[in-house]
């Protein structure tokens, strides 16, 4: 089968506003919170069943997580889901996650108390009106290494972490979850460990990330096979209640030596597995997107998320999709100061094979000026057509919201895309048998398409 290479084209962008991309309306800054005493870090965003953003933060030093909702002229007062006196471990990458199907929302941390490493939930059934108490569900006298959450279409809560016992490998811990009818409603009963039947080590420092549809249970998650550092997949088989052996999802062949301590995120359109990640294989560390077939589980698509300029590194992306455009957000050093970037994709889903996204910055009016803001912890969530993201001005403590939504001109490139005709396909000398290498599609309507071929 081949595998096509997206060559993306960058286009530097100077200021903020709907002038970034024809295709997509951007709405102004809205402020979630710019209250410095609540903590303000690492926001995370969902989008409840009516389209109504909410966001979570975490205040590292008091440890405590807010929340606020937004209702439809802007958000709401933070409300305090976390009990006093709890602690939680987290910082400005890293910390308690949230997740959601519809009104269902759940949010879970660990911490160690007295040596012991617990893994907590903390949720809600009416939309983040009312949350529960904290409730363990699991606790290891081995090291954890963060935890993470995902919800399914039919709510069920699923918890990972990472169990680094003193011998031996780190195994990736799923956990399950049921809603009961005696106290506390909830329980995890069924465990398995992800990466039992796979080839490799699992990264120690790099967090595994969860997701699915109804078809599919994917785990992803940074190995080591060969002293390489390569992301992977392996799907959920819910006759046998085990992950399967998996498949590498990347080809970069990253060094062991040079961890990014990141892991992978990802989601699943149909049969496709979209993933982005920040790899050290290139110089500085850049994010990459793989889009991989689950059935046949083989990379289909392989390319770097748009590198605008600048001598830093990107990382931390988010992901979000919907069956048109898939969105990448992540945190990237250009020049001067830290910024939040974002860039669309075409999805896989529809037959337009259009890059018309470049990367813009999501929050600076002065992109690359000495004086502009930080700005952080970027986040994404989509819902519909629309994509729904949150970030931070550390500089100056103020927790943003913006919505974005695509215009009447990406119909318009589908259907025009769907109903032109193929006139050939030729090579760069002109020859029509494509076999490997550069391909130059042209079109009856004039319009030519690039790509690189990979059999």
């Amino acid at each position: 089968m081949k595998k096509i290479f997206y060559l993306l084209i960058v286009i530097p962008f100077l200021s903020i506003g709907q002038e970034w991309n024809p295709l997509l309306n951007f709405s102004e800054p809205i402020i979630i919170c710019d209250n410095a005493d609540l903590g303000l870090t690492r926001p995370r965003i969902v989008v409840d069943s009516y389209g109504n953003p909410i966001v979570m933060w975490t205040s590292i030093d008091d440890k405590k997580i807010y929340i606020s909702k937004y209702n439809q002229t802007d958000f709401g007062n933070p409300i305090l889901v976390s009990p006093e006196n709890f602690t939680f471990n987290g910082n400005q990458n890293y910390g308690p996650e949230i997740s959601n199907n519809g009104d269902f929302i759940f949010i879970t941390l660990y911490n160690i108390v007295n040596e012991i490493n617990n893994v907590y939930i903390i949720y809600s059934t009416d939309g983040g009106v009312a949350f529960s108490d904290p409730i363990k569900i699991a606790e290891e006298e081995t090291l954890i290494e963060g935890a993470g959450v995902h919800v399914t279409a039919n709510n069920t809560p699923i918890v990972t972490y990472e169990n680094l016992p003193d011998f031996g490998e780190a195994n990736h811990i799923i956990c399950f979850g049921e809603f009961i009818d005696s106290d506390p409603g909830i329980t995890f009963n069924n465990t398995v460990i992800a990466n039992a039947q796979t080839e490799g080590i699992p990264c120690e420092c790099c967090l595994g990330h969860l997701t699915s549809n109804n078809d599919a249970l994917i785990f992803m998650y940074r190995n080591n096979i060969n002293n390489q550092r390569n992301m992977f997949a392996t799907s959920f088989d819910d006759k046998t209640m085990m992950f399967d052996e998996g498949f590498s999802i990347d080809t970069y062949s990253q060094s062991l030596s040079v961890c990014p301590t990141e892991g992978p995120k990802g989601l699943i359109l149909e049969d496709f597995l979209i993933t982005t990640f920040k790899s050290y294989a290139y110089s500085p560390a850049k994010v990459s997107i793989t889009i991989s077939s689950i059935s046949n589980q083989e990379i289909l698509e392989e390319s770097l998320v748009d590198w605008g300029q600048g001598y830093g590194t990107q990382s931390l992306p988010e992901i979000a999709a919907n069956d048109s455009i898939i969105a990448v957000v992540w945190k990237e050093f250009r020049y001067y100061n830290f910024d939040s970037f974002i860039s669309f994709k075409s999805s896989p889903l529809v037959d337009n094979e259009v890059d018309f996204g470049e990367s813009v910055s999501i929050s600076s009016s002065e992109p690359n000026s000495p004086t502009a803001p930080d700005f952080i912890s970027v986040d994404i969530a989509s819902y519909g057509d629309e994509f729904h993201v949150t970030y931070l001005d550390y500089n100056n403590d103020i927790l943003y919201y913006r919505k974005i939504t695509p215009n009447n001109e990406i119909t318009k490139i589908e259907e025009s895309k769907a109903t032109k005709m193929l006139l050939k396909s030729v090579d760069i000398l002109g020859r029509e048998i494509i076999r490997k290498g550069f391909s130059i599609k042209i079109y009856d309507d004039g319009s030519v398409d690039k790509k690189y071929l990979l059999r």
